[in-house]
């Protein structure tokens, strides 16, 4: 693993690190739809992005940890590479076509969610 690409986890145990981790999230519902809004759309052609804000690894971490604060959530540092920008909007030909996409507070809770139920967690 590149050394450049490392945030540390300590504080959980973990010595790796993944500096200037973006993420793209997207529910899997939203890429159902996606998939079926595409295959029904005559006019749909190409490559199409199907995730809902590109987020910094510390922005997502401290959104679950707001959500959950009674979970343990790792703190992340803030951006080595301030120059690097959020990206929102990103999937602006699967929204011509109309799909609307998931927040990311609602993703989030899903997943925790379908983790609880699972006992994967607490």
């Amino acid at each position: 693993m590149n050394i450049d690409r490392k945030i540390c986890l300590r504080s959980m145990g973990c010595t790796e690190e993944y500096k200037d981790f973006f993420i793209g999230p997207v529910h899997v519902e939203d890429v159902a739809l996606a998939r079926i809004t595409l295959f029904e759309n005559p006019a749909a052609s190409g490559r199409h992005l199907c995730v809902e804000p590109i987020c910094h690894l510390s922005d997502f971490a401290s959104q679950v940890a707001e959500l959950y604060p009674d979970h343990e959530v790792p703190k992340l540092p803030e951006d080595t590479q301030p120059g690097l920008v959020r990206a929102e909007a990103v999937p602006k030909k699967l929204m011509a076509l109309g799909l609307h996409f998931t927040p990311l507070e609602k993703i989030i809770k899903d997943a925790v969610e379908s983790l609880r139920r699972r006992g994967c967690i607490a």
